[in-house]
């Protein structure tokens, strides 16, 4: 059942602004003004308001009527053909109805619809719906939902220059990354702390990260898109990064990396060839790592870069390793010991 929503979700996205259906009453007439008076911000405070008001209450059994009410909100809310006048206004009047509207969104259907409706617009006003989704809603298809609706934000985030918004986004992300299973909404949240330079998602990048590894199924094709996309972001974050203690746990999250993660099979591993390049740039040192090597041998090698770390006192301990890694070294050991 949880699958059936979160493809209907997934689709719904991909849909969105194609086929809008235009409502009886529009605000067409106002979308090229240069200034919008406080009549015309009524008219569209009305219009708004009844869409979400549609959206929200609709029963059709298609859900045509909601489909039509969301669609017709993100259309009317697209910078293209729109003067910054109504744009700004319009933006306002949209996310005040459906913040109003969240509180009477009670079905599954209504609170998707709502929540993609806040996504597509991308306005930083609409960030505390979305991180309260993804903080308290029940419906895994709403979280996700919320969790794209952050990564569609991060570019207006960015373009205010507020550091505090980032530090919030981060916070709520936090709060959620030990409990949140869905591989689709974890990539969505790990994408959007890997585009903030902001120590709070720094630090729960890396947090996460290790928290990640140790449970998610790693032979799962989107967790290993998470796993690589968070390698480059955790170079970037070190090269931002002056606090020490931020070092150390950037690095403690590679070392973990290096630790868990195992190939799918014997071939050169992507995943582990990228960890290997981006080590080798921050610490501008090397270990006997060898790109044509199949994953065995590469695996090895990153075993190197995590004894490196403990050694030097880069990183507080060394990460737990899977049970059969760690078999393997203890009879390696004993072996060697034996050996006159």
């Amino acid at each position: 059942m949880k699958r059936a929503v979160l493809m209907a979700v997934l689709v719904g996205f991909a849909l969105v602004g194609q086929g809008i259906a235009q409502p009886a009453a529009t605000i067409e007439n106002l979308r090229e003004k240069s200034a919008i008076t406080d009549q015309d911000g009524q008219q569209i405070h009305s219009w708004v308001t009844s869409m979400v008001n549609a959206m929200i209450t609709n029963t059709d059994p298609d859900r045509r009527g909601m489909v039509a009410a969301r669609d017709a909100i993100i259309n009317e809310g697209r910078k293209e053909g729109r003067s910054p006048a109504f744009f700004q206004v319009f933006g306002d009047k949209a996310i005040a109805a459906l913040k109003d509207g969240e509180k009477k969104a009670v079905s599954q259907d209504a609170r998707v619809s709502l929540v993609m409706a806040v996504a597509e617009l991308r306005r930083v006003e609409g960030l505390p719906i979305l991180r309260a989704a993804l903080e308290k809603d029940p419906y895994p298809a709403v979280r996700y939902g919320a969790a794209k609706g952050l990564s569609m934000a991060a570019d207006a985030v960015l373009e205010k220059n507020t550091p505090r918004l980032e530090g919030d986004i981060a916070d709520s992300i936090g709060k959620v990354i030990d409990t949140e299973t869905s591989p689709v909404t974890l990539y969505y949240l790990f994408e959007t702390l890997g585009r903030f330079d902001h120590d709070k998602a720094h630090d729960v990048l890396a947090d996460a990260i290790g928290k990640l590894v140790a449970r998610a199924n790693l032979s799962d094709p989107m967790v290993s898109q998470i796993l690589e996309g968070s390698v480059q972001s955790l170079e970037r974050a070190w090269a931002r990064e002056v606090r020490p203690e931020a070092k150390s746990r950037i690095l403690s999250a590679f070392a973990t990396i290096c630790a868990l993660a195992m190939a799918p099979n014997k071939d050169p591993y992507p995943l582990f060839i990228s960890l290997n390049a981006s080590l080798e740039k921050i610490t501008g040192e090397k270990v006997g790592f060898v790109a044509t090597d199949d994953s065995v041998m590469q695996k090895l090698a990153l075993l190197e870069w995590v004894e490196k770390f403990v050694k030097e006192k880069k990183i507080p301990k060394r990460p737990s390793l899977p049970p059969a890694v760690e078999q393997a070294l203890k009879e390696g050991a004993a072996g060697g010991e034996a050996t006159p």
